[in-house]
This record gives C-alpha cells, sequence and structure tokens, in this order.
C-alpha cells in the first residue's frame, strides 16, 4: 500500500498494488490533489527529478529523502522535517495494519480492495 498523509496522520489519499509494483510507479499513481504549496516528503526511492520539476510548476513540492550522492543534496533542517514526517506515515501505516484483521474473506480482488478501502476510511473517521 502506498500511504499519502497529512501532518497530523490523517490519510489523504492511498494505492494498493501488487507486491510486483515498485515504489516510484506507486508514486506516479498518485492524483497529488493537494492545496498549493503543499510538501510531499518521500522516502529514498522517490529520486524522479522529473517528477520533482513538474509538480514544482504546480505549486508543489516533492522531497525524496536524499542519498549522500544526490545531485540535489538538501538542507540538515530539511532531512530533519524528513525524518519527523516519514514517522507520521509510517505510525498512520501501522495504526491502519492493527485495524486489519489477520484474514480477509473476499471472494474477488474487487472485494478485497473495498474492505482494505473501508479500514482506511475508518481510521481517517477515528482520527477526526
Amino acid at each position: 500500500m502506498h500511504l499519502l498523509v497529512t501532518q497530523t496522520g490523517q490519510p489523504v489519499e492511498f494505492l494498493l498494488s501488487p507486491g510486483s509494483v515498485g515504489d516510484v510507479s506507486g508514486l506516479q499513481g498518485f492524483d497529488f490533489d493537494l492545496p498549493q504549496d503543499a510538501i510531499v516528503i518521500g522516502d529514498k526511492a522517490y529520486n524522479l527529478y522529473w517528477l520533482e520539476d513538474v509538480m514544482a510548476e504546480a505549486g508543489l513540492t516533492l522531497l525524496p529523502v536524499r542519498k549522500k550522492t544526490s545531485r540535489r543534496p538538501l538542507e540538515p533542517w530539511e532531512r530533519g522535517l524528513q525524518h519527523q514526517c516519514r514517522q507520521q506515515v509510517e505510525t498512520t501505516g501501522s495504526l491502519i495494519e492493527r485495524k486489519l484483521p489477520k484474514s480477509i474473506h473476499a471472494t474477488n480482488a474487487e472485494g478485497f480492495e473495498l474492505k482494505v478501502k473501508l479500514f482506511v476510511i475508518g481510521l481517517s473517521i477515528t482520527k477526526c
């Protein structure tokens, strides 16, 4: 599951994908229907400079965690911000995982997706 959350851990957008789909492909699947000047923090897999440029043109900022050898290094304060934000994403993912039962009975993929979506919505409601 690919997850986009607010600073407070409120899920904004998520994608379900097979395990064979990498993080970069998952990032490209988001709609990014976000307010102007929003900052999106990503993990190390999201070093797509062209996507950063496209999002900048749309008024959004993509700040992936950079490798030390990156062509676009970040300031120390930006790395600290990323660390805090990544913890919030991991915490929200853990909360969703705790709500899920050990097994989900579904007769088809659409039913499975619906049940997972309902758990994410349920977490969203409890965070309000």
